[in-house]
């Protein structure tokens, strides 16, 4: 099962090319496009973002809410969010019950105000036009089940007062371009976390360009982390690792293409966010609070996503379908026992502090966009 994409309203082609536009061009071609796919959406301008708007579906349609559910926001985009995206409506429809997406923010790359390392990260191998409907379909697949979507900046007075409204216990992130803060980590109470496709309990990949660092050090395979949140990007500690990924050609080179890496990193993130949902799930109907400590993402990893990480990568970019989690993966989710390793005792922590200066690489870089 993949997502079907939304169709492409003609405002789509309305402009020659794809090269960037004014940001009211851009936003109007983008809302002529969800209007026409969902007639009747709502937007709204919260207070203090630059750029970006609530977009709110229509009609009480979707899933039910569930009162005592773990009650989660996923912050994502590309296809590593849309992945992380499809993972979480797989587990709402296979546990009606356990889990609440209350809301899904994500970039808007469309807008030449946004602060979301749009040159560094993979929004710069993408033309406009790619860029718009990779937006539109997360932005569907969200308004499918009835859940509102932000796509505007985030340390603003406007977004935490939403975020206040909404009540998550947890934040998960997947390709996010923007920094979180601390009145936002702190709002938690079952923390932040973070997935991100390089090794970091190894110093290795951390920022916006984990294909770079690959790239520099000629490596034929990554890891993904999962990690929880602090103001040091991709700085907290770290909770759980995959099995490595295979990144070389059948000859034993290292890929040459970063669209290519960006294909074959898809494939553990559904099992990588399945995991994580339901320990969370699992930790808060037995009404244990405080953040994840560690999570094993290798044992009982269905052998069928095992032998697809170590096979060796296409020679080009292939767009393949978003990786949607189904009986292979249900199946090897842990026995909600005592014993599971997301209601261990060890696994709570006090809550998290984030440190007291700016937003910096763990290596101390700044976060200024160049």
């Amino acid at each position: 099962m993949t997502n079907q994409p939304i169709p492409v309203h003609p405002a789509l082609h309305m402009m020659p090319g794809h090269g960037p536009g004014p940001a009211t061009r851009s936003l109007d071609r983008f809302l002529a496009c969800l209007e026409a796919a969902y007639p009747g959406t709502a937007t709204r301008r919260l207070e203090g973002a630059r750029w970006g708007r609530l977009l709110l579906p229509p009609g009480p349609v979707g899933l039910p809410k569930a009162p005592d559910a773990v009650r989660i926001v996923l912050l994502g985009s590309f296809w590593i969010g849309r992945a992380a995206l499809q993972a979480v409506l797989a587990y709402l429809h296979r546990y009606p019950g356990r889990v609440d997406l209350v809301a899904v923010v994500t970039d808007d790359p469309l807008s030449p105000e946004a602060r979301i390392s749009l040159r560094k990260r993979a929004w710069a191998l993408m033309t406009e036009g790619e860029r718009l409907e990779m937006k539109l379909a997360l932005v569907g697949s969200a308004f499918d089940i009835g859940c509102p979507v932000y796509t505007g900046e985030i340390k603003t007075p406007g977004f935490r007062r939403m975020l206040a409204a909404w009540r998550p216990h947890a934040i998960v992130t997947c390709g996010f371009g923007q920094v979180l803060d601390t009145a936002i980590l702190q709002s938690v109470p079952a923390g932040a976390y973070n997935c991100h496709p390089s090794d970091l309990a190894r110093g290795l990949g951390a920022g916006p360009s984990p294909w770079a660092d690959l790239a520099a050090r000629n490596g034929t395979e990554e890891i993904w982390t999962l990690h929880r949140m602090t103001e040091v990007v991709d700085g907290g500690p770290v909770v759980g690792q995959t099995a490595p990924v295979n990144l070389a050609d059948p000859q034993g080179r290292p890929v040459a293409e970063p669209m290519v890496f960006f294909d074959r990193m898809l494939l553990p993130v559904g099992w990588m966010v399945l995991r994580l949902l339901d320990s969370l799930a699992q930790r808060h109907a037995a009404g244990l609070t405080g953040p994840l400590r560690s999570l094993d993402l290798v044992a009982g990893m269905p052998d069928a996503l095992h032998a697809a990480l170590r096979e060796p990568v296409r020679a080009v970019h292939a767009a393949p379908p978003i990786p949607t989690p189904g009986e292979a993966e249900f199946g090897a989710l842990p026995e909600a026992t005592a014993r599971h390793p997301g209601l261990d005792a060890e696994t709570l922590l006090a809550p998290v502090m984030a440190p007291p200066d700016g937003a910096v690489y763990p290596d101390g870089r700044d976060l200024s966009e160049t």
